[in-house]
């Protein structure tokens, strides 16, 4: 999102202090990361953030070999769950959290950086699945 983009680098090693961080490669080359982290206001659940994929590699199950990472990170770390947000509209997220197990938990809330999307919540447990 906008508010992401306009990140350096120290906002974003901060913003992922107390969690876990996963990159996937090509040829050295990184085509996606995503994040894992514990905030308070998750109640001891791990939020699942920070998901991208390079646009030409995406289609690959890149994402949700990245997404896994942070499952497993999260059971290590003796979590239950995994939560993340979904905006609204974006079909192909929901459709591979939807492949790894995630369900929508009926939490909604507007997007606090742009009054005109809407988000809601994905969770699953940490179980082997």
């Amino acid at each position: 999102m906008a508010e992401e983009r306009v990140y350096d680098e120290a906002r974003w090693r901060t913003w992922t202090e107390d969690g876990v961080k996963v990159a996937a490669f090509d040829a050295g080359v990184p085509v996606g990361v995503a994040a894992g982290r514990t905030p308070a206001e998750r109640t001891g659940a791990v939020e699942l953030f920070g998901m991208w994929v390079r646009p030409e590699a995406r289609g690959g199950r890149i994402a949700e070999r990245l997404a896994l990472e942070v499952v497993a990170w999260a059971r290590e770390a003796g979590r239950s769950r995994v939560e993340l947000w979904v905006v609204c509209g974006n079909d192909s997220a929901e459709r591979v959290y939807r492949r790894l197990g995630f369900e929508r938990t009926g939490a909604y809330e507007v997007h606090p950086h742009d009054p005109g999307l809407r988000k809601y919540v994905m969770t699953r447990g940490t179980g082997e699945r």
